[in-house]
């Protein structure tokens, strides 16, 4: 069996994701990979080998002037990027991990709830903020930075989190009134910000949790509960998951396959993308639905584990992507 080639597009200066793909490497066995910088593709500037399987980074470029307006052009730069990404690997013979147009299709969130609806999936319903009860406001392009709005809902804030964030309230804040909330919408309708019915959230060991899956070739290998109002600018799940003990105790096993059948079932339509992030939000009876879809893969840095009872030695997510890469090659 050969030796796998591959290497991995990221941010000059992304230190820690470099470091994760070099510890998944080890766990893999592989010899360590090759970074090349986006800036690079972005320049039309990088080169592949023959035969090289290629995995990409999420892109950030810089958001400060225009956090929220801006999101369009930076979902569009990420587009040409990732474009220039896709002709560069075909024209060395190198191959994606991601299909560019499922990854494109997943950060527009407007499509893929779309596309997600019609194929069947259980999604939370488009609202009128101005109904009674609590909706949430969602940017459509999940290309790059989050954002939120601050207490005083007068300035704009890169925020990173997982998927959308209520933009409406800031960390420790209260929450807006129906009012308020229709002005947010109308002002950053252009962009295509829109809200959705109030969120569902599981309450398990004093937090309120949703579920994020990693997703590879098909089937779920990892999964963490993940505190829905968390401000971490890069989340560390490392330990062992007591909320998802705390879900099964709560639950029992048959919602948890649920959950996981979702999982897959999702991943299912996104085939062209090796490793997929797939979270579910869900409300303490029976009702679970899909929120997010990340194309880049779970973000789980520091989780190394697998599944409740899953056997075989602990591995984290990018350690298992390798791994799976290395046995098909």
């Amino acid at each position: 069996m050969s030796t796998p080639s591959w290497a991995v597009v990221t941010g000059q200066e992304d230190e820690a994701a470099r470091a994760e793909w070099s510890r998944a490497a080890q766990q893999a066995g592989l010899a360590q990979p090759r970074f090349v910088p986006w800036s690079a593709v972005v320049d039309s500037e990088a080169e592949f080998g023959s035969g090289e399987v290629v995995f990409a980074e999420r892109l950030y470029p810089d958001t400060a002037a225009d956090p929220v307006g801006g999101q369009r052009a930076r979902y569009a730069h990420l587009q040409a990027a990732l474009e220039r990404l896709d002709a560069a690997a075909t024209k060395a013979g190198a191959s994606l991990a991601a299909s560019v147009e499922q990854t494109l299709l997943a950060l527009d969130r407007t499509k893929c709830d779309a596309f997600l609806r019609d194929s069947g999936l259980p999604l939370l319903e488009l609202s009128d903020v101005s109904a009674v009860g609590g909706n949430t406001l969602r940017p459509r392009f999940a290309g790059s930075d989050e954002w939120m709005i601050d207490g005083w809902r007068t300035q704009l804030f890169r925020h990173r989190t997982r998927t959308g964030f209520e933009v409406w309230r800031a960390p420790g804040q209260g929450a807006g009134d129906r009012r308020e909330l229709a002005e947010v919408a109308e002002l950053l309708a252009p962009d295509g910000i829109h809200a959705v019915a109030s969120l569902h959230r599981v309450h398990l060991l004093n937090n309120f949790y949703d579920f994020r899956f990693a997703v590879l070739d098909g089937k779920v290998t990892h999964a963490v509960g993940v505190k829905r109002e968390g401000d971490a600018l890069r989340e560390w799940y490392g330990g062992r998951r007591r909320e998802i003990d705390a879900f099964l105790t709560r639950f029992a096993t048959e919602r948890w396959e649920r959950l996981i059948a979702l999982a897959e079932r999702t991943a299912t339509l996104f085939a062209g993308i090796r490793s997929l992030g797939v979270d579910l939000i869900l409300d303490n009876e029976k009702s679970e639905y899909v929120f997010d879809v990340d194309p880049f893969g779970a973000s789980l840095p520091g989780l190394v584990g697998g599944l409740p009872g899953a056997e075989g030695e602990p591995v984290s997510v990018r350690g298992a992507v390798l791994r799976s890469l290395s046995a098909h090659w």
